[in-house]
This record gives C-alpha cells, structure tokens and sequence, in this order.
C-alpha cells in the first residue's frame, strides 16, 4: 500500500470518525428532546388529572346550585298563586274619603305654617341687613365711589393687570424657554 493510499484511507477513517461523532451529537440532542418532551407529557397529564378532579367538582356544584335554583324557583311560583288567590279588600265610604280629606287638610296646614315662619324669618333677616347697611351709611364708613369712577378705575386696573400678564409671559418665553 502506498503513502496516499494510507493518507486516503486515514482521511476517510478521520471522516467517518467525524461523522459518526456528529450523528452521535445528533442523537444525543434529540435524545435531550424527547426526555424534554416526556417530563412535559408528565406534567400535562397531571395538569390534565387536577383538571377533570377540579370540573367533577365544579359539576356537583352546578347541579347542586341548579336543583336549588328549581327550588327557588317552585317557591316563588307558590307565592306568587297565593297572592293570586288572596282577597285584597279595599273600599272607600263616605266615613274614609272624609278621614282621608282631614289628614290631607292637616298636611297643608302644616306647610302653610312652615311657610309663614319661613316669611317671617326671610323678613327678619331682611330688616337687620337692610339696618346695617343704613347704618354703614350714616357713619361713612366704607369706600363710596361713583359709578363713572368705579368704572375707569375698573378699567385700568384690569390693562394693568393684562399687560402685566403678557409681559411676564414674554419674558418667560426669550429668557427661560429659549
């Protein structure tokens, strides 16, 4: 056998030797796989045991509930028939439509006299506001301006205080925003 044919043949053995490794990698991956994939099988099917425990319970509790609502419901209908089939008496003489003419007389009389307090109490109020301000006025006391001054003096206030605004908002704007 000649060197080459040597060197050939430990190329393919190095190659198949690097195969094989690989296929093994292969292997061994899909192995790591399918343990992944069985200890999640494990767990859904325990997911899926707590499961069906968890809906046998909640079925119970539906069928309780619904043989209660039934309950419920019979007891209603039977309460329902027996105010059906009870009497209602009512009736209104002469002696009732009087009685009840009375307390509405009684009832109106009470408003009109809440009413009239409350006029008399509007008229107290406004006798003592009305004495206080004569008396502000015959001690001069207060501020007692025109109505022409009390408007120019309105006026320019009101352009003070609005130009003082913008110029603030000018001075705002080109020396803090800019």
């Amino acid at each position: 056998m000649s060197q080459k044919e040597k060197y050939n043949d430990l190329m393919s053995a190095i190659k198949e030797d690097e195969e094989k490794k690989e296929e093994q990698n292969r292997f061994d991956a899909t192995l790591e796989q399918i343990k992944e994939a069985l200890t999640l099988l494990q767990k859904l099917l325990e997911a899926i045991k707590e499961a069906k425990e968890c809906s046998v319970t909640t079925q119970k509790g539906l069928d309780a509930a619904a043989l209660s609502a039934e309950n419920a419901i019979t007891g209603i209908c039977n309460a329902i028939v027996q105010a059906q089939e009870t009497p209602v008496k009512t009736k209104l003489d002469d002696e009732s439509q009087k009685k009840l003419q009375d307390i509405h007389a009684e009832w109106l009389g009470q408003e009109e006299q809440k009413l009239a307090n409350h006029n008399k109490q509007q008229e107290a109020i406004w006798q003592k506001h009305s004495q206080r301000l004569t008396d502000i006025v015959k001690n001069n006391e207060g501020v007692w301006i025109s109505t022409k001054l009390f408007y120019i003096v309105g006026s320019l206030s009101l352009l003070s205080i609005i130009t003082i605004a913008i110029e603030v908002a000018f001075y705002v704007y080109f020396h803090w925003i800019t």
